[in-house]
């Protein structure tokens, strides 16, 4: 008996970091279309916004931020839940 929730567990844990990975995946891509959109702004406006530029850079990490704390809090939330619902089976 103990051995099968051993196997459960271990397969739920495999299955949890193949969910990490898809979380992880969105916030890199999230960051990158991100990033790309601030650049483009940046070149094709520079000589507008090179005065408050400061005010660009603060504005993505906030974004970055709220984004990470997001992911992180989906993440947590799948792992406290993997066990009482039938996700993984």
């Amino acid at each position: 008996m103990e051995t099968n929730e051993q196997a459960m567990e271990s397969k739920y844990q495999s299955k949890l970091n193949g969910d990490t990975v898809l979380v992880v995946g969105m916030l890199a891509l999230l960051v990158g279309v991100e990033g790309f959109i601030i650049y483009k702004i940046f070149t094709e406006t520079w000589e507008i916004v090179s005065d408050f530029s400061y005010l660009y850079v603060i504005f993505l990490g906030l974004i970055v931020s709220v984004e990470t704390i997001g992911c992180l809090r989906v993440r947590k939330s799948i792992k406290n839940h993997m066990f009482e619902f039938k996700y993984y089976d």
